[in-house]
């Protein structure tokens, strides 16, 4: 199984607490293993890495440093352990990277008094699960870096990229504007481009094109060659409430960024549409993927999705869309003849759409094909009698769209879903993709006219949807209760825990009590 971002960022905080009564059916293809119990270890953040088919690294944090576990096997037991210390004053953690074989932790110091900062990178020895050497400087910045009064956050100064083929890493970060109008200031971008053993290809500054208010950034891409690109999009006139919904007011544009210092720009539209989420990803043509959800000027949320490829020649396909039904829209909805009726009106005047609809994951798979994923998902607010006000984060229906290789759509899935707790997991295979998340088991043959049931924490499970990559036929698959795994008792179920391992299994830890946590390795027979 292949997941969308490997690079997992320090994911601070503890873990929900779930418990069900009683086990559950396992659907007939699926398969779980455990391993032994091992030592349960308290941590601000836990990071999961597949070494191999069945080798996990588990690097954890915690107040003596960084702990370094190996899980290896059939049943994946717990190999070896080992802490480093690992606390520097000031440091800014920025996560930890997958550089084609290896593992690099990246973290800034900053030293007010010089009035610089200092990007470092550590390697990791996957086969020993403990640091590799020294940490390596990698560059130091001056005052005249946004760090120091104007954009600095606990998150740090540094952004990073990762070629789809992880040869290739990218540093960025921004400079202090000249001046604080946007109507006058035009961004200037740092980027430092390395190999996969962090020696510096080339650097360069970039001035953006546009002032601020004349453009805004809306992604970033590196390829296998080193090159940058730069998504933006550009306005004709600066933004009003009277044309924020004119699409003849906004364009869409790449600027490609080279070891030489310039941008070269391909500019594009989406006609009568606007985007409303966008994302890119390189391909294995090294071909620049561009992929969102668009909408009409009249709607309130999203029409359907788009594709535009950049090839490596610097050619721009013309965007295709791919626009949801009223059909589709309608779909695990329990809809009065009134609501069915203002709904095919509303269709006709092109002001239907799936509203609170965020982009989650893409997938470009082996083939070319490309796999967008995204979820409704908006927040509610109240306040009570006694003036508190409460905050409920809803993730609901997962909205799955495979485009073939060839530009024309596969199929389009809704997958119903009604939770108050995450979000869901993304992954691929060549023959399937996988959504997976916790569900109500009422919603295991939900009729295509009803709402899902909301997923409470003593009625929960672990379910995935399979649905086949060429046929768009999908299957309901019960995986794992909340309470026990064949007769063990488990807790602390969170999706950030699961680790992709190969095409059609992923492993899990969860803990067990008596101060003991276990590995699961879960498997779909394919």
């Amino acid at each position: 199984m292949k997941i969308i971002n490997l690079t997992l960022l320090f994911l601070l905080g503890g873990f929900t607490l779930f418990a069900q009564d009683g086990e559950m059916e396992r659907s007939s293809e699926v398969k779980i293993t455990k391993s032994e119990p091992y030592p349960v270890v308290d941590a601000y953040s836990k990071m999961y890495y597949r070494l191999a088919n069945d080798e996990i690294l588990a690097i954890k944090k915690n107040k003596k440093g960084l702990l370094f576990q190996k899980f290896s096997g059939e049943n994946l037991n717990l190999k070896s352990s080992f802490t480093e210390a690992f606390e520097i004053k000031g440091s800014v953690p920025y996560g930890i990277y997958e550089l084609n074989s290896s593992l690099v932790m990246m973290y800034s110091i900053l030293d007010k008094k010089a009035g610089v900062e200092t990007l470092y990178a550590q390697a990791i020895d996957k086969e020993k699960g403990a640091f590799a050497g020294e940490a390596k400087v990698l560059m130091t910045v001056d005052k005249e870096i946004s760090a120091f009064g104007f954009a600095r956050t606990s998150y740090g100064l540094f952004s990073f990229d990762v070629s789809a083929d992880k040869k290739i890493f990218v540093v960025k970060y921004r400079y202090k504007p000249a001046v604080k109008d946007d109507s006058k200031n035009n961004d200037v971008l740092g980027m430092h481009v390395f190999d996969s053993e962090l020696n510096q290809m080339w650097r360069a500054d970039f001035t953006m094109p546009y002032t601020e208010s004349m453009m805004d950034n809306l992604d970033f891409a590196v390829d296998s060659e080193g090159n940058g690109f730069f998504l933006i999009k550009k306005y004709k006139e600066e933004l009003k409430l009277r044309n924020r919904n004119d699409p003849d007011n906004e364009s869409v544009a790449i600027l490609i960024a080279s070891a030489d210092g310039n941008l070269n720009e391909v500019e594009f539209s989406l006609g009568g549409s606007m985007i409303d989420d966008v994302t890119m990803q390189e391909n294995k043509n090294g071909d620049i993927v561009c992929a969102g959800y668009y909408r009409k000027p009249k709607s309130y949320g999203v029409d359907g999705t788009f594709v535009s490829i950049l090839d490596s020649k610097g050619n721009l396909s013309t965007p295709k869309f791919y626009e949801f039904s009223l059909d589709f829209i309608k779909k695990y909805k329990r809809i009065s003849e009134r609501g069915k009726k203002k709904m095919a009106e509303a269709d006709e005047n092109d002001k239907l759409t799936l509203a609170n609809l965020t982009m989650r994951d893409v997938e470009i798979l082996d083939d070319g094909g490309i796999v967008l994923a995204g979820e409704i998902y908006y927040v509610t607010t109240y306040t009570d009698s006694k003036g508190n006000t409460h905050t409920t984060y809803h993730y609901d229906d997962v909205i799955v769209v495979k485009i073939n290789a060839d530009g024309e759509l596969g199929w389009m899935q809704k997958f119903p879903k009604r939770s108050t707790v995450e979000s869901f997991r993304l992954f691929t295979s060549e023959k399937y993709t996988y959504i997976l998340f916790t569900d109500n088991p009422k919603n295991a043959d939900l009729p295509e006219d009803q709402n899902p049931h909301l997923s409470f924490a003593k009625e929960r499970f672990v379910i995935t949807y399979r649905t086949d990559n060429k046929t768009g036929e999908r299957k309901h698959m019960a995986l794992f209760g909340f309470k026990q795994i064949d007769g063990t008792p488990v807790y602390q179920y969170s999706s950030n825990r699961v680790i992709p391992l190969t095409d059609n299994s992923f492993a899990i830890e969860l803990y067990i009590k008596q101060k003991s946590d276990m590995m699961f390795k879960v498997e779909f027979e394919e």
